[in-house]
């Protein structure tokens, strides 16, 4: 679980003091996860901590490699749409040396969190992400030692329930306590290899052609690959985990949620712009991955087809 979009604050919070009672639970979390050998497991199972113990909903966990040159931050374990935990080691983004300092400099402001409004998002396979709608996102920054050594995201993209403060205050605590278990660990710790190292070659180009042209059929990449359909959609569907036709149709989405994001209002030309072939097709995948349709989810106006029709002939 992340968002690119980190530039300006909207809302830095120092929190009120915990009653009492509260802090039990976040000093047992630390105190579990201080007993674990293997590192991977330990930020696995603080991201379920971060869930059971102090109740925020969905949080994914990234941390800053310290072989990078740049100020990159790569995910370890978040958390999915149906609240389970899920792999996020092949997530990698970068901080400008602002950002960074600016997360160093919380502390000394008063600040425990930076809180803004974003666009939410889900990874969903390689390289594709689901957009959730605008919602809160805060980033918890992990500090020891005076220094960064990652983020904890958090949001209420499932519920849409409204910032909590106290809780926000106990994920800050427990973030504190879980860099201070991290930095002695992160110089031995190895990102494990990626999905895409793993895949096969002819797996990679199906990608590659994806994202060139998401409209590319089974039918179509298969001749291109001397391979039968059928054997495409197996094993395409065993290597990356969803089937050709939902992967497809979700890179569909995230060029449809680029094209309203760069101002073009009319439902119906983003979606055509996009890569469907047709408002019913759009409308159908939409309301299959969301529940709902455009209309109702983003409260805008929906241009049918019926209503550019009407347009031509006026």
């Amino acid at each position: 679980m992340v968002s690119s979009e980190l530039r300006a604050t909207t809302d830095d919070r120092s929190a009120s003091p915990f009653l009492p009672g509260e802090l039990g639970p976040v000093l047992s979390a630390a105190d579990e996860l201080a007993g674990y050998a293997d590192t991977d497991q330990l930020l696995r199972r603080a991201v379920e901590l971060a869930r059971e113990r102090i109740g925020v909903e969905r949080v994914g966990l990234f941390l800053r490699d310290p072989r990078a040159k740049q100020l990159l931050v790569r995910g370890t374990w978040g958390t999915g749409m149906d609240g389970e935990t899920t792999d996020e080691h092949d997530l990698a983004h970068e901080f400008e040396p602002a950002e960074a300092q600016m997360f160093c400099n919380l502390q000394a402001t008063g600040a425990l969190w930076h809180c803004r409004e974003a666009m939410l998002r889900c990874p969903q396979g390689l390289n594709g992400t689901t957009e959730l709608g605008r919602g809160w996102l805060v980033v918890t920054p992990l500090l020891a030692a005076r220094e960064l050594i990652g983020v904890m995201y958090n949001d209420s993209a499932r519920s849409r329930t409204r910032f909590d403060e106290r809780k926000q205050l106990g994920l800050a605590v427990f973030c504190s306590l879980l860099a201070g278990l991290i930095l002695p660990r992160r110089s031995h710790f190895r990102w494990p290899a990626t999905a895409a190292a793993q895949q096969s070659p002819w797996v990679r180009s199906v990608l590659r052609a994806l994202e060139e042209n998401p409209r590319s059929s089974g039918e179509h990449l298969a001749r291109q690959l001397s391979i039968s359909a059928g054997h495409l959609a197996r094993s395409f569907k065993a290597e990356v985990g969803v089937s050709l036709v939902e992967y497809r149709n979700r890179r569909l989405m995230d060029r449809f949620f680029l094209a309203v994001e760069r101002g073009n209002g009319n439902l119906l030309n983003a979606a055509l712009e996009a890569g469907f072939g047709s408002y019913t097709q759009f409308h159908r995948v939409y309301k299959r991955m969301f529940g709902t349709s455009p209309r109702e989810q983003r409260g805008a106006r929906m241009v049918t087809p019926v209503d550019a029709e009407k347009r031509s002939r006026a």
